[in-house]
């Protein structure tokens, strides 16, 4: 499990929408099947949770390869 700030997020997930076709980036099932993990939205404090805003954002990974090359590649 990774854990992101939502700006954080929000410039991966602008990474992914250029090396990826929208409906890996948008698709939960998609994103799990291709990437390797799926993103999950908690709030913290007074932020408001949405896909692209602030709060934290945990990345579950299930394959541990692909968790590897997401931390080599994006951080």
């Amino acid at each position: 499990m990774i854990t992101l700030t939502g700006a954080k997020w929000r410039d991966i997930r602008q990474q992914l929408s250029k090396e990826y076709p929208m409906s890996i980036v948008n698709i939960r099932s998609a994103m799990k099947r291709e990437l390797g993990f799926t993103p999950r939205f908690h709030k913290q404090e007074h932020y408001v949770i949405n896909y692209n805003g602030n709060g934290i954002v945990y990345l579950d990974f299930f394959d541990d390869v692909k968790e590897t090359w997401f931390r080599l590649k994006y951080l």
